[in-house]
């Protein structure tokens, strides 16, 4: 393969590269407008939360607000 192949291939790769990250960028976009109104639980009904202290959500991967302690009775 000679210089002006190789330089010539780059762009090409290049090109497609800008295509695929577009894409990728339309796709993840997507998935956030999709997962935005997460109600948070399995098909099942069962919540979906995980987590110790800090729940998050095992569908869409958001923090869960946490129910406030209550310190005195």
């Amino acid at each position: 393969m000679t210089q002006a192949e190789r330089i010539a291939r780059r762009e090409a790769l290049r090109a497609e590269i800008a295509r695929s990250e577009s894409e990728l960028a339309r796709l993840r976009e997507d998935e956030a407008r999709l997962l935005q109104g997460c109600e948070h639980t399995y098909p099942d009904g069962r919540l979906a939360a995980t987590g110790g202290q800090v729940k998050i959500c095992a569908v869409c991967g958001r923090v869960l607000p946490r129910r406030d302690d209550k310190l005195w009775g």
